[in-house]
Formats: structure tokens, sequence, C-alpha cells
């Protein structure tokens, strides 16, 4: 078994008809603004964006370092506006935090 001291965010998006699209567009560009200089965000590790192929869902899985710094981010106003943005695309909205139990890959 592996284990991990960093923390997981899985975020599943539902969104409103016809909204995916640009949910997808719009979450993509804000998880390229993770990376960027003074707009980083403490404590970030690693971001993957997935999307349903029924086109209703997408899932966002993120890793932080701890889960202090993912709450910090949730309290920063950069989170709030980015919000704001995508809360009229979004039906509904179910996190949680997770470990890492094992980490199988084929290579």
């Amino acid at each position: 078994m592996k284990s991990s001291k960093s923390i997981v965010w899985i975020n599943v998006f539902t969104a409103k008809p016809g909204k995916l699209d640009e949910l997808v567009a719009i979450q993509a560009e804000e998880l390229y603004r993770f990376k960027r200089g003074s707009q980083s965000v403490p404590g970030w590790i690693s971001s993957r964006w997935y999307r349903s192929t029924d086109n209703n869902k997408a899932i966002m899985v993120t890793t932080y370092e701890s889960i202090d710094f993912h709450k910090s981010w949730l309290e920063k106003s950069d989170f709030t506006e980015h919000f704001n943005k995508i809360k009229h695309l979004i039906e509904g909205v179910d996190g949680g935090y997770y470990t890492l139990v094992e980490d199988i890959e084929n290579l």
C-alpha cells in the first residue's frame, strides 16, 4: 500500500443543460492561472479536469499539500470571483477530501 501526506479535493459538477462546454473552458482557464507567478495558489500541487461523455458532468481532481492550503484558497477573493463566473452554469456541486490509498500503473 502506498500512502501520501498530500490531500486530494474531488469536485463533481453537474452543469445546467447546454452549459458544460462553457463550464469546462472557464475551469480550465482558472487551473492554468494556478501555475502563474503572483497568481499561483500556495500549496497547490496539480489538477486534472474530466468531463463526462454524456455532456452533463465534469470532475475536478486537485491535489494540495494539505487541507489547510485548500481551505485557505477557498477563503480568498480570487476564489469568490472565480465562483461568481461559473455559478450560473452549475446545477449542483458535490466535493470532498480524499487521500491516496493505492497508485497502480501499467508502465
